[in-house]
């Protein structure tokens, strides 16, 4: 095998530029993605979680714990609260963020958002600081216009009995 002068020095440019660069990243911290604020809250430990749950918004169903493919979620016993007459919520969901991947499927499958067509209570990235408020009540006793099909799929997740409060 023959190594040509041109594709010698070729790879000798790439090799030297790829050390400069990584050398310039290492010591300079250029090209950095995060910001040193972000690098030192990281190496410190000190990242603040956001906020993923809207507690008085959620039914505490356990829809989302139960469509989690990695158990990432876990229901929190509460002080029971009287949603409708025949509902009373005694629990919310809370996200572990090391087990979480972030597929989505809690926020999909809650029924305030799948059926109710409303802001979902949760979120595993961020449910933001500032939200609607939505009487939880009034919701539940809100007109729904959703296949027979969709509800049993629905119902199907949750913990509690879908079709004793929804009106249809």
């Amino acid at each position: 095998m023959v190594i040509k002068l041109d594709e010698l020095k070729n790879f000798a440019k790439i090799f030297l530029t790829g050390i400069y660069e990584n050398l310039e990243r290492i010591i300079l911290g250029s090209d950095r993605y995060t910001s040193l604020e972000m690098r030192e809250a990281i190496l410190s430990g000190k990242v603040k979680i956001p906020k993923t749950v809207i507690e008085e918004l959620c039914i505490g169903c356990e829809g989302c714990a139960n469509v989690c493919p990695t158990k990432a979620i876990e229901m929190i016993p509460i002080e029971p609260v009287k949603i409708t007459e025949n509902y009373v919520k005694d629990k919310i969901p809370k996200i572990n963020p090391e087990r979480c991947i972030y597929c989505l499927y809690c926020h999909d499958f809650c029924p305030v958002f799948s059926v109710f067509n409303e802001i979902s209570p949760i979120h595993p990235r961020d449910v933001g600081e500032e939200y609607i408020e939505i009487d939880v009540s009034k919701l539940l006793q809100k007109k729904v216009e959703i296949s027979e099909e969709q509800i049993n799929k629905i119902s199907s997740l949750l913990s509690i009995n879908l079709r004793r409060i929804i009106k249809e």
